[in-house]
């Protein structure tokens, strides 16, 4: 495909989500995938879904209990007769079983009830899949929880590693969450520039294994999206969870004591530079008015719902020693 091409099929393309490696993808007798969470998605001939992702496509990559990143796959490497290794219950011959953490036999089979230590192995011949969407990849770090993902969702199976969505709602679902993807030129642009061979000591597999995820910012941003609470929409990488009081004096994380701020917003915030009125709009310290960057940010409001359960008595305590200092 060439870039308009692949701008055509982005305009036009389906929706899913992506269950990544772990635990979930481990049913039916599946040793794993080799994934790097905001690169690329590998699956086989085995997936159901796997002939329907194309090029253009809208992925949602997810876990069992939130949403981690989406993109457009850009390229999808096909990689045919290859061989798998996949292991049924020695009793029925069903690839539906699990394995057990806390008990022996090591593995039990769902349908048949029988616990066993060694399943029976075979090897199966399969296509290998891999979808690659690194180049538009926009964090969403559990902005999206198990039940809005369930509302987007065409399927109501739990067990899909690929689940077909509804991409309208979708898109509009990741921007009311603050995200804001490529537009459809830039996608088409990183198309064919893709490295099909996957950087070394980059895999992960749950969203606490990256930047930032204590549990504090992870419940702001449940309750906000990625929206700075001053400036609106930013990438992930620049919000961090901030304390209307100082967490050294309270050592408590209260949601209606903690706002999303961008990483300089947060600075000043914390330096007394910057404060939130009782009415919810923002001031800017006199001393940093003539900077053009902050100063259109006076007299401001908030980008936060009106029913966002910020506690406005803290938000009045802090406004009132702040500005005391100016």
């Amino acid at each position: 495909m060439d870039a308009v091409e692949v701008a055509t099929a982005i305009a036009r393309g389906n929706a899913w989500s992506f269950l990544v490696v772990g635990e979930e993808r481990q049913f039916q007798g599946n040793a794993g995938y080799e994934d790097v969470m905001e690169e690329s998605y590998s699956y086989d001939s085995t997936v159901g879904n796997h002939r329907r992702v194309a090029v253009g496509d809208l992925v949602v990559i997810r876990t069992g209990r939130e949403a981690l990143g989406i993109g457009y796959v850009e390229e999808l490497e096909v990689i045919p007769d290859q061989e798998k290794p996949r292991s049924r219950c020695p009793q029925c011959g069903s690839t539906g079983f699990k394995e057990r953490t806390s008990q022996q036999p090591r593995y039990r089979c769902s349908p048949c009830a029988t616990a066993f230590d060694h399943p029976r192995v075979e090897t199966i011949q399969v296509t290998n899949y891999r979808a690659h969407y690194g180049g538009t990849w926009q964090p969403l770090e559990g902005s999206l929880g198990k039940a809005q993902l369930a509302d987007l969702s065409l399927s109501k199976s739990d067990q899909q590693s690929i689940k077909a969505m509804d991409r309208a709602k979708t898109l509009a679902a990741v921007a009311s969450r603050g995200i804001r993807l490529p537009h459809q030129s830039r996608a088409a642009a990183v198309q064919g520039h893709r490295p099909f061979e996957l950087p070394g000591g980059r895999r992960r597999t749950t969203a606490a294994a990256r930047r930032g995820q204590d549990a504090f910012r992870r419940a702001l941003v449940r309750q906000y999206g990625l929206v700075c609470a001053v400036t609106g929409a930013a990438p992930a990488e620049v919000l961090e969870a901030a304390h209307l009081r100082p967490f050294a004096t309270t050592e408590r994380h209260l949601i209606g004591e903690g706002l999303l701020l961008r990483s300089d917003i947060h600075r000043l915030f914390d330096s007394g530079l910057l404060a939130i009125s009782h009415d919810l709009t923002v001031r800017i310290a006199p001393s940093i008015a003539g900077h053009a960057a902050y100063s259109p940010l006076d007299g401001s409001s908030l980008h936060i719902p009106e029913a966002a359960p910020l506690d406005r008595a803290v938000i009045a305590e802090h406004h009132a020693a702040t500005t005391a200092t100016w």
